[in-house]
């Protein structure tokens, strides 16, 4: 499983999204969006779902695959 880096909260605060807020847009869990953002390991479908509603709040200024590529720990 991927593991998300800190760059995924700047994303967060970029779009003005509290993690509740990201979680209810993301169809998931506030522990789930705080996890990935600390870093713990994700499902890739979690990975997805916070990329897209990331890239939908960000208007689209930001593609889903830019925000995976840059918020994976390598």
């Amino acid at each position: 499983m991927p593991q998300m880096t800190r760059e995924l909260r700047s994303y967060r605060l970029r779009a003005k999204l509290s993690q509740s807020k990201l979680a209810r847009v993301s169809d998931l869990d506030r522990t789930t969006v705080s996890n990935a953002e600390n870093g713990k390991e994700v499902s890739e479908l979690t990975m997805y779902k916070l990329a897209e509603a990331l890239s939908n709040s960000l208007g689209g200024d930001v593609s889903v695959d830019e925000i995976i590529s840059k918020s994976i720990e390598n």
